[in-house]
């Protein structure tokens, strides 16, 4: 980013910026933007202008700071996924996460249905899936519309489950479903429409899609930043975390193995979903058994047992079942580690 926007960004981060970690800086700049939004709303009504009146102030500009502000937002937003996609190629997943990989296909394979959740915007699943499996052996509940001339005429695909599933019933026949819970690198919001498409992953590495993205008239369609857990009420947000719930929640619909690899445990959302999971493992009269595999990536003992604490807190586990770090179904070491389950 240019220096001027990366010192309003560090500016109201103040002591607790960090460069690491770009979701608490988008969160902070947000609550400038909804702060002056709720201000400037206030400022339109009569009382408002009554207030403005009375103290002999304008709000000409005020306006203009708003849209300053979001730009901002959206900017660095864009900026984080332009690094993240040319971190997310075959090759490097290969190099890196070969085991994991070959994991996650025996799992695809010898399962009747399988439903992967992502809390992250990158493409690491979708290429995996492009790579081991034809396109139309899963589906991401979008279906093919009409060309868009800004990346040269390739198709946009449109979020609607119902006519996805009508239109290309052959995604379905496997059982692989993909969900992004927080939105994708490939989705994006129409501007002026206000509608969600997505692009394939081939067309958003040609393209030059996240170099002034604004000019192209749309924005990511992601959750980031604070609020999350009103931001997914929101589609595809809303249907995305629909169908977690069900595999959650809904006895005649829950899921037999849940494998949590790489979250943090602080969607507070997410967290209810799962411990409503584990309570009908608990119950005492007809408890539906439940296999809970959980990956992180600590190393050190503090850093293991901060995981572990944060785990039952967030999940509300008892203390009788509470997780401990010599349980074999927590796994330290990353991703590749789950190749020994």
């Amino acid at each position: 980013m240019d220096d001027n926007h990366r010192e309003f960004i560090k500016h109201h981060m103040r002591d607790n910026y960090s460069q690491l970690d770009f979701e608490e800086a988008i969160a902070t700049i947000e609550q400038v933007y909804d702060s002056l939004s709720h201000y400037n709303e206030f400022l339109t009504g009569e009382n408002g202008k009554n207030f403005l009146n009375s103290y002999r102030l304008n709000n000409n500009e005020l306006a203009d700071h708003i849209e300053a502000v979001q730009i901002v937002i959206h900017q660095y937003t864009s900026s984080i996924l332009d690094l993240i996609i040319n971190n997310v190629r075959q090759k490097d997943i290969s190099d890196k996460l070969q085991p994991f990989v070959d994991w996650l296909t025996k799992i695809i394979d010898s399962s009747e249905h399988v439903d992967l959740f992502t809390l992250n915007f990158d493409l690491l699943l979708e290429t995996i899936l492009l790579t081991y499996y034809r396109k139309e052996q899963f589906a991401d509940f979008h279906y093919r519309g009409k060309k868009w001339p800004v990346i040269n005429n390739d198709y946009q695909y449109y979020f609607d489950p119902d006519r996805s599933k009508q239109i290309h019933p052959e995604n379905y026949e496997k059982n692989i479903r993909l969900h992004h819970l927080h939105g994708s690198l490939s989705s994006f919001k129409d501007i002026k429409t206000g509608r969600i498409f997505k692009i394939t992953t081939e067309s958003l590495r040609n393209s030059d899609l996240y170099e002034n993205i604004f000019e192209k008239g749309v924005v990511p369609s992601i959750v980031t930043g604070g609020g999350k857990s009103f931001k997914v009420q929101q589609n595809p947000f809303h249907f995305y975390y629909n169908e977690f719930k069900k595999c959650m929640v809904i006895e005649d619909n829950l899921c037999d193995e849940l494998y949590i690899i790489g979250y943090s445990f602080r969607d507070n959302h997410i967290n209810k979903a799962i411990s409503e999971r584990l309570k009908f493992s608990r119950r005492k009269e007809n408890p539906i058994p439940f296999k809970i595999i959980i990956v992180d990536y600590a190393k050190d003992e503090a850093s293991k047992h901060s995981f572990i604490n944060r785990v039952n807190t967030n999940l509300q586990i008892p203390k009788k079942h509470a997780f401990k770090i010599e349980d074999d179904n927590i796994l330290f070491g990353g991703a590749n580690s789950i190749k020994d389950v």
